[in-house]
């Protein structure tokens, strides 16, 4: 074995849930509401999750397998810190007179965690104690609690780096840098930490893609050095999920897509996709086109897309024929939308 090459022992298939389909059933479960939303609020890994050039975009996995059932809203922010993303919270999710929000995916720190006034830019660092506590008021902000108490929240920990792929990434950017190290491998561990036990302390569930990586990687994410760290040879397994030694490669966003919905089909199994029901009906399905054999308009007025929020329900096969969407008509139908 190449001594300058930290191997695992074995590696672990990575997850990957594949898309399920509905069955009969769920296919003729239907809404006329306009959707819920999947938020993902982060910093540049989040912004650039529904990129085309990695091999496999979480983002766009994620909007694909929540299609017509939930809107997945990219709020990724690159560069920003939580102290930055506090502030613009409010911005970036949505009303409740608006639009509901069934998921919100916090996933923060890789700017937190660089070193103190280190060159290249204005400084991000966030201290530890600093950081918790951001996170903890946009878990508790009024922007998220006007929702109610249905919203799923999900704190995601700060991912591990590869030291020398970072510093490759800083030296093309800042050819000044010389061997200045603007992130560590401990010091984004710490990080990491935090949010594990900020998750425990409110009782919110933690993805922890730090943990999943390192463990892939041979390591079990505590023991000194850390995959990653000059300190250590290098470790492949690491370095194929990240792109730059911060970023995610397409195998890094395979992974976090996997480790998602491992976790909610953990915690909230009635909101996997092949559980929820579509937005409007499928194409196919006669009752909701035809009442008594023949095409006819709904009576939006009471229930339809111009009641409020609360009074939409949900609509399954054998209800009245009010609960019936009967319509070829969707021109008319945008016309009175549009009056209200």
């Amino acid at each position: 074995m190449d001594s300058d090459t930290d191997t695992p022992s074995s590696e672990s298939d990575l997850p990957l849930r594949p898309g399920v389909a509905a069955t009969q059933e769920q296919q003729h479960t239907y809404t006329l509401s306009d959707g819920n939303r999947f938020v993902l609020f982060g910093d540049s890994i989040l912004q650039q999750s529904f990129s085309q050039n990695v091999s496999f975009a979480f983002g766009a996995a994620l909007t694909d397998i929540y299609s017509r059932r939930l809107d997945v809203f990219n709020r990724g922010l690159s560069g920003y810190n939580t102290l930055q993303a506090l502030r613009a919270q409010p911005l970036c999710l949505p009303m409740p007179e608006k639009a509901s929000m069934r998921f919100l995916l916090i996933m923060f720190g890789a700017n937190d965690s660089r070193i103190q006034n280190s060159p290249g830019g204005p400084d991000q660092f966030v201290r530890i104690e600093d950081f918790t506590s951001n996170l903890r008021h946009m878990v508790q902000h009024p922007c998220v609690k006007a929702h109610g108490e249905d919203v799923h929240i999900i704190l995601v920990t700060t991912p591990p780096i590869d030291e020398r792929k970072c510093l490759r990434a800083d030296q093309e950017k800042y050819p000044t840098l010389g061997q200045t190290l603007r992130r560590t491998a401990a010091n984004t561990a710490l990080y990491a930490q935090a949010i594990r036990d900020l998750g425990e302390e409110l009782q919110i569930p933690v993805l922890d893609i730090h943990r999943s990586m390192l463990a892939h990687a041979g390591h079990d994410h505590l023991t000194p050095p850390l995959p990653g760290s000059m300190d250590r040879p290098t470790n492949p397994t690491l370095q194929s999920f990240l792109s730059d030694g911060l970023h995610f490669s397409g195998e890094g966003y395979r992974l976090l897509y996997g480790e998602l919905m491992t976790l909610i089909e953990r915690y909230w199994p009635e909101s996997m996709p092949d559980r929820l029901p579509l937005m409007l009906p499928a194409w196919d399905f006669q009752p909701a086109w035809k009442v008594d054999g023949e095409i006819q308009e709904p009576e939006w007025e009471d229930g339809g897309w111009g009641a409020p929020l609360k009074q939409r329900v949900i609509f399954a096969p054998g209800g009245s024929e009010q609960e019936l969407l009967v319509t070829g008509q969707f021109t008319e139908v945008l016309k009175k939308v549009k009056k209200r």
